[in-house]
């Protein structure tokens, strides 16, 4: 990890609802809940009004972290528990929205070229479509037992040209999913969570510090729920002054040095909670 040094002259922006203006505190409209889990820690964040959503600028919803640790450390074992913790979550999120997740869309974020950004790609690589196997042999895709997935990874403006809301949204109109399962890298205020965190939300995904999407991905944007999950992998470094370094006001983005075994571990649970709960999983 860099060399930091601690400074409070700007308010910085974070994904993570449970950092916005501290959602574990007496807030109107919010509600916390943290309970202990097998890998680790649940802090989930109900935002029930809409001054809440004001307060915290962020839309109504659920919002779920996990901390589990740092991923670059957790061996194979503990990463299983992560994967199983979370597809159960994600099972209980389809539930609780009244969703059945016959027919599923899984969106990779990102720039796979940009490692802190690649969350989302990565993800959307180890994940195992089936939505094919339904097209050309009903009977076999019977016989498994899953959901229909189909997978995209749309990259980001700066490659394709093309606003990736507007992307997701136009493949949904093509294929009629049940839902949208939306992976991305976040952005957070705290070392504490940096490549520790998951965050599973049933508002979607939105703008967020590496400025990758032009419009959010929600319900009302693409037409059908959207799950989103992201892992935190970079900090605003305004929160700190790096000492062979010139401070400035502009933002840049750092991320621990450790930052390809952290994306690499947190996009395998992601895509195994996934293909564990809704599609195929050995």
């Amino acid at each position: 990890m860099y060399n930091y040094r601690y400074t409070s002259t700007f308010s910085p922006e974070s994904d993570l609802a449970i950092e916005r203006r501290r959602a574990d505190t007496d807030i109107f409209g919010v509600k916390y809940e943290k309970r202990i889990c097998l890998p680790g820690t649940w802090e989930h964040v109900r935002i029930t009004s809409e001054g809440g959503a004001k307060s915290i600028n962020r839309p109504m919803g659920c919002y779920d972290t996990l901390n589990v640790g740092r991923l670059d450390t957790l061996g194979e074992d503990a990463l299983l528990d992560v994967q199983e913790e979370i597809a159960r979550r994600l099972i209980q999120i389809f539930d609780d929205v009244a969703v059945t997740p016959a027919r599923i869309l899984v969106v990779g974020l990102g720039n796979a070229s940009l490692t802190p950004d690649s969350v989302g790609p990565k993800s959307a690589a180890k994940i195992k479509p089936t939505m094919h196997i339904r097209e050309y042999d009903e009977e076999l895709f019977d016989s498994l037992e899953c959901s229909e997935l189909a997978v995209l990874s749309p990259t980001v403006p700066a490659i394709s040209g093309m606003d990736t809301g507007r992307t997701v949204k136009a493949v949904c109109e093509a294929i009629v999913p049940d839902a949208v399962i939306a992976i991305d890298s976040l952005v957070t205020s705290s070392k504490q969570r940096l490549g520790t965190t998951f965050q599973i939300s049933d508002a979607g995904i939105f703008p967020g510090g590496f400025g990758n999407l032009k419009t959010p991905i929600t319900r009302s944007g693409v037409g059908v729920p959207v799950i989103g999950i992201g892992v935190p992998t970079v900090m605003d470094s305004r929160l700190f002054t790096i000492h062979s370094a010139i401070d400035c006001d502009e933002p840049m983005f750092v991320s621990p040095r450790e930052i390809d075994e952290i994306t690499d571990n947190a996009s395998s649970v992601i895509a195994g909670a996934i293909n564990q709960a809704f599609g195929l999983y050995a």
